[in-house]
């Protein structure tokens, strides 16, 4: 078992073989794997921050405030209720560094007069606050699109 530390999220995962370049399954980065150690397998995994695998039918655990910030230093919380209450203007896309989608959020609230973005930022607020930090993070500000909808 070989233990990765990821350059962009900060994150620690962990893979079974020994491979040349390995991809984050907290942000999606594709990182060199220099960053490994290998564990024996006697070693305690909670030492080395190794997670333990989930049940797949099991509910991830949520972190304890929402408010807190994520690796990328944007808060689900604040962004969902930026979606919320100004998401007709494209804000919550400005704080997520999406610029792109703040203007065309914006534009399309000025000749829709605001019922079309209304609706969707107010699914996309809802959205950020039931999903966990990696979820949001994945979706919402690692993506590599400009305007992430849903």
């Amino acid at each position: 078992m070989y233990i990765h530390n990821c350059p962009q999220c900060g994150r620690q995962y962990s893979t079974q073989e020994k491979v040349n370049r390995v991809k984050c399954p907290y942000c999606g980065a594709e990182n060199d794997a220099t960053y490994s150690e290998q564990v024996p397998p006697q070693m305690n995994q909670q030492q080395y921050g190794y997670q333990q695998q989930q049940n797949p039918y099991q509910q991830p655990q949520r972190s304890g405030n929402i408010f807190d910030e994520g690796p990328s230093g944007k808060s689900r919380g604040l962004a969902g209720l930026l979606a919320i209450l100004l998401g007709t203007l494209g804000v919550h896309y400005f704080y997520l560094g999406k610029t792109t989608g703040g203007i065309v959020f914006l534009l399309v609230s000025i000749f829709s007069c605001g019922v079309v973005t209304e609706i969707a930022s107010l699914i996309q607020g809802i959205m950020m606050f039931t999903e966990t930090q990696e979820e949001f993070e994945r979706k919402w500000v690692f993506c590599p699109t400009d305007i992430p909808l849903f």
